[in-house]
């Protein structure tokens, strides 16, 4: 599976699109070598013939995939809560547990982060014991707010996956929308560039499931008003590229 390029907390932004677009290029991208990290647009290029700017931006799940949750947001509240719940279990035992969740779907209700870390470190710490390596918590074992509880007698970070998908009739609107804000910044990244350099817009979608969005069949036939040069789609979990037209 590919790698799921820029999407570590621990990367500088500039890193993290860098590698965006290197991946894009060894998937396929007509990126030339040679990128200069700037801003508006985010790289430039120094050809022979002109010079290129290319701005980066991200596709995601919109909310109205997830009840009104953006789903990468959701993702980023489920790390958490499983980052404070490992730190307060390991405070009150010195047991090698590693635990490996699936949340339930709030349906749009907001959860208390709080409540949720409670109920979790009760129950690993209850049932702890029955890893020998491991258990799964069922029925009325499991805490509200929780579909899936493993736990196990290793030693390393607690893990949580997420679920969800998007219908085809979310991509295109949600692409249109990234296409066209991003367009209103155009004469703003021509004028940070050479006359008559080029300008693409290089869009793209992670790996993870709150944040991957895959390339839909007949794709290449999508066309957006535009007033880039270029417009590119790099989808990292198909590892593939489509250019729109217009």
């Amino acid at each position: 599976m590919p790698a799921d390029v820029g999407a570590r907390p621990n990367l500088g932004k500039k890193e993290a699109e860098r590698r965006v677009l290197i991946a894009a290029r060894n998937a396929g991208a007509p990126i030339p070598d040679g990128e200069i990290a700037g801003e508006e647009p985010d790289f430039r290029f120094q050809r022979a013939a002109s010079e290129l700017g290319i701005e980066l931006s991200e596709i995601m799940r919109p909310a109205s995939s997830n009840h009104g949750i953006l789903p990468a947001e959701a993702e980023v509240f489920h790390q958490s809560v499983m980052r404070t719940a490992q730190e307060c279990f390991q405070k009150i035992s010195s047991l090698r547990t590693h635990v490996n969740v699936y949340f339930s779907n709030p349906r749009g209700q907001k959860q208390s982060q709080r409540q949720l870390v409670k109920v979790l470190v009760e129950a690993v710490q209850h049932h702890r014991h029955r890893a020998n390596p491991a258990v799964v918590l069922e029925g009325e074992e499991l805490p509200e707010g929780f579909d899936h509880i493993l736990i196990t007698d290793e030693c390393r970070e607690w893990w949580c996956g997420e679920g969800g998908g998007i219908h085809l009739s979310e991509i295109y609107p949600e692409i249109a929308a990234k296409i066209a804000a991003k367009n209103r910044l155009v004469p703003r990244y021509r004028a940070n560039l050479p006359h008559c350099a080029e300008l693409w817009l290089l869009l793209f979608s992670r790996v993870t499931v709150a944040r991957s969005v895959p390339i839909p069949a007949g794709t290449e036939e999508w066309k957006f008003p535009f007033d880039f040069d270029r417009v590119l789609w790099f989808a990292c979990l198909e590892n593939r590229v489509v250019e729109f037209q217009r």
